[in-house]
């Protein structure tokens, strides 16, 4: 069995949990409806202004692949000051760090509800391959 450290669980979508969604080549970053509505709704649950805060996306060095997601929220304005990148889905923002923006160019933020697990995923074209827990992924 693999030691995937101290990965936090955002799960890294293969064939056998879900089925493939086809991602937009022309995206540079996009999420489902689904996707922003459970962020409208996280932001909202933690008592948070959903126009000062924001859903951060970030690819961090971690797990027995080499990088998992970091999913949290953060403000605005101090994504906005580190130079990261902004997505605006209606009201609500993906802030996606700097540096792993390339990590992630045409990906898709989406939500999925199984009876094993439920979830922000990120249905990467990007990952050449991934860790047998489904957490850290290697980029091509």
């Amino acid at each position: 069995m693999s030691d995937c450290g101290n990965v936090k669980k955002v799960f890294v979508p293969t064939k056998d949990t879900v089925e493939k969604k086809p991602v937009d080549p022309s995206l540079t970053f996009g999420a489902t409806d689904v996707a922003v509505e459970k962020v409208r709704h996280f932001i909202q649950k933690d008592d948070k202004d959903i126009c000062t805060h924001g859903l951060r996306v970030q690819v961090v060095k971690d797990g027995c692949s080499g990088n998992s997601y970091d999913i949290s929220l953060g403000t605005i304005s101090d994504a906005t000051d580190n130079g990261d990148k902004l997505f605006k889905f209606g009201d609500v923002t993906i802030i996606v760090e700097k540096l792993s923006y390339m990590f992630v160019i045409g990906s898709q933020l989406d939500y999925v509800e199984t009876l094993l697990m439920s979830g922000f995923q990120i249905n990467n074209p990007n990952v050449k391959k991934q860790c047998s827990c489904g957490s850290s992924f290697s980029i091509k």
